[in-house]
């Protein structure tokens, strides 16, 4: 594969208007967490395949959902981590973590979030990750690992005005990292948790407290491992983590502290550490990384009663760690955020609610990656991590996205390898996938399967598959063509090339063809009578044919079609009417052949990118080619990994989308209506698009 060229200057040139009205902003849809290779048009739906494990609206780590459903509320786009989150009295929230940006907002690490989504001037500006934040009054008080807070020095404790941001004088200082921080109910004292060994220049083990003048308090419980969590209620402090003794007395990761900082007679010692705490006025609720609390079994979760010490029958159980809680202002229910999949028996990605009672609520935000943080303001909750995606579905390298761009929730085939290639039958009732797995679902299936349209449930019909590599995949009538590296399909011989049935994967019989190295694209013509095979092969069928091939559907035997002009094959792609056959090579250029054209040979014209075309799909005006190349060297035009070229002419048009990646784009497929793109970007047109877009109009 060819390194890009260095992109040429663009010139003052007027473009041909396509004949398309295909516009280059991408439409907003879902994407995935991962590269599409592959994708077709189903009905109303594009069915892609690649190398991701989830599929949905791409969100960033920081997502305000509704309270009840946990549906999104709003999309504040912050680019990076959110380890904490805060109401901010107002509706909205302070939130804190690793991230540069907010809702378009430089903000190192720290913002403010409305209710509606907005990022406002509030901007504290510090240098290392916020961990831990308190609102008090007009005061908000951050702890993390920072070293400054808006170009002054800080060491792990800051305070700053709860409007502006702006640095205000309060600075004890820690000696190591803040985690947790909890104020006094008349806002006097902060309770400061973490891995440190002093604090405000006083020897204080992990835990301790300070005025808001910034002096240290007396308070000293000496705590022997880290702090993750804290909570006050009345004169009480609840802390959570990672130790076995603290306030003089034996206690496993949870204690109840007086205000002489000694451990209360009561304990709920747990075999795991506490990271979240959540107080109501009758109950403290605990999450962590435990299997037993108080000598019971608690998974993940557990509760006292703080009237007795006593532990509650509040047990939900969850299948992971719980890093977050947060109580509505009725305290009936609770939210737990973290790296759990399931809670109470029911699938819930690492985000869920319950009732004071424990059972589980409908919320359910699904969130692809760790929740750190979940904050109730308000009816609406800050979902906060290290997830880039909320609100979508775990998908293993096979989707299928609505017309309204939505992913489809119920179809899900579930391969367990990468998809390199996707083919649906005309009637849309099937769906067949090549790639690299060794199963769909439950089913074992080895390079390729077909797949039920409407519930991907595998094809109990199709078993014998391949066995190697399937890269290409093509369908006419009754017929599945399937090109690769394999030696074996559907039980029988096949080098390369093979003709497959609809209805059983078996071969067909009296079809015959092979290429000496790999197929990576197939195409049917329309009339179902050629089969057009394009890879890394020179010769088929033991004659010579330089990376592309027009074989009889019916037979497998070669045709006259032998390109002067061509190559290590990558892409093709054929017009609606089979005029125009396109292929790429790794020469960095594009053929377009007329196979049926009295000089079928010879190329109508070609097609020159600064880099591999790796993804080509037409219409009967518009020939549209995506890849890794920057530019258009003949016509010295700027065009990021994708351009659309005239077919009758072979000249470039203004389509210019410009998706981002490495390698860019690895798959275009055109319907009547619209062209989408599949690849390892994540921004099309400089916004977020991440793997796959959709562009409206008639192609």
């Amino acid at each position: 594969m060819s390194v890009p060229a260095l992109v040429v200057a663009t010139v003052a040139t007027t473009l041909p208007s396509a004949s398309a009205s295909v516009t280059s902003t991408a439409s907003l849809t879902d994407g995935v967490n991962g590269v599409v290779y592959a994708s077709t048009h189903v009905g109303d739906r594009t069915i892609i395949g690649g190398e991701f494990s989830w599929a949905g609206p791409s969100t960033a780590g920081a997502v305000p959902v509704d309270g009840t459903t946990g549906v999104r509320t709003s999309l504040p786009r912050v680019n990076g981590t959110v380890s904490t989150a805060v109401r901010d009295g107002s509706g909205g929230w302070y939130v804190g973590g690793t991230f540069e940006f907010a809702g378009g907002f430089v903000r190192n690490g720290a913002a403010r979030v409305t209710s509606t989504g907005t990022v406002t001037a509030w901007d504290p500006r510090p240098t290392g990750l916020i961990k831990a934040i308190a609102s008090v009054g007009n005061v908000v008080y951050l702890g993390g690992s920072f070293t400054s807070m808006g170009g002054s020095a800080r060491n792990g404790l800051a305070a700053v005005d709860r409007v502006t941001g702006a640095l205000l004088p309060w600075n004890p200082g820690v000696s190591g990292t803040v985690s947790a921080l909890a104020a006094s109910a008349d806002g006097t004292t902060v309770y400061v948790g973490g891995s440190f060994t002093g604090l405000g220049g006083q020897a204080r083990a992990n835990l301790g407290a300070v005025g808001n003048n910034g002096a240290v308090t007396a308070w000293s419980p000496a705590v022997d491992g880290p702090v993750a969590a804290l909570a006050v209620q009345g004169g009480t402090v609840y802390a959570g983590g990672s130790f076995g003794n603290a306030g003089g007395a034996a206690r496993a990761n949870l204690v109840a502290l007086d205000a002489g900082g000694s451990a209360l007679s009561w304990s709920a010692d747990t075999n795991g550490a506490v990271n979240a705490l959540a107080a109501t006025a009758a109950t403290l609720y605990f999450g962590g990384a435990f299997s037993q609390a108080g000598g019971q079994s608690r998974s993940g979760l557990g509760a006292v009663d703080l009237a007795s010490g006593t532990l509650t029958s509040y047990a939900p159980a969850v299948d992971g760690a719980v890093n977050s809680l947060t109580v509505n202002s009725t305290a009936t229910t609770i939210y737990a955020g973290g790296s759990f999949t399931s809670a109470a028996g029911q699938p819930r990605l690492r985000a869920a609610a319950f009732t004071s009672a424990g059972a589980l609520t409908a919320w359910d935000p699904r969130a692809e990656a760790t929740v750190s943080t979940v904050a109730l303001s308000g009816g609406t909750v800050m979902v906060g991590g290290d997830f880039s995606m909320l609100n979508g579905y775990p998908r293993a390298n096979a989707a299928a996205i609505r017309a309204d761009g939505s992913v489809d929730p119920t179809w899900n085939p579930s391969p367990n390898g990468i998809v390199y290639a996707v083919a649906a039958t005309a009637d849309g009732s099937r769906v067949f996938l090549g790639g690299t797995f060794t199963a769909v679902g439950p089913s074992a299936r080895t390079y390729l399967a077909a797949v039920d349209t409407v519930t991907g449930a595998t094809d109990p019909n199709w078993q014998k598959a391949a066995n190697n590599t399937v890269r290409a995949l093509a369908v006419s009538g009754q017929t599945v063509f399937a090109g690769g590296s394999f030696t074996r399909a559907g039980g029988a011989d096949a080098i390369r090339l093979a003709a497959l049935t609809v209805a059983t994967g078996t071969p067909v019989a009296g079809f015959s063809a092979n290429a000496n190295n790999t197929v990576k694209a197939l195409l049917a013509s329309p009339d179902g009578t050629k089969l057009y095979a394009v890879g890394g092969f020179n010769a088929v069928n033991g004659a010579s044919r330089a990376g592309a091939a027009e074989l009889n559907a019916t037979t497998g035997a070669l045709t006259s079609f032998a390109p002067s002009a061509g190559g290590a094959g990558i892409a093709a792609a054929l017009t609606p009417d089979g005029t125009r056959f396109y292929f790429s090579t790794t020469s960095n250029r594009t053929y377009a052949y007329d196979p049926a054209g009295a000089s079928a040979n010879t190329p109508v014209h070609t097609i020159r990118t600064g880099g591999d075309v790796q993804a080509i799909g037409a219409s009967a005006t518009e020939v549209y080619v995506g890849g890794h190349f920057t530019n258009l060297p003949v016509e010295k035009l700027a065009r990021l990994h994708a351009a659309a070229f005239s077919v009758s002419t072979g000249t470039a048009t203004a389509w210019d989308p410009q998706p981002d990646g490495i390698f860019g784009v690895w798959a275009i497929s055109v319907s009547a209506s619209t062209v989408t793109m599949g690849g390892d970007f994540l921004k099309v047109g400089g916004k977020t698009q991440p793997g796959f877009a959709r562009f409206a109009g008639t192609p």
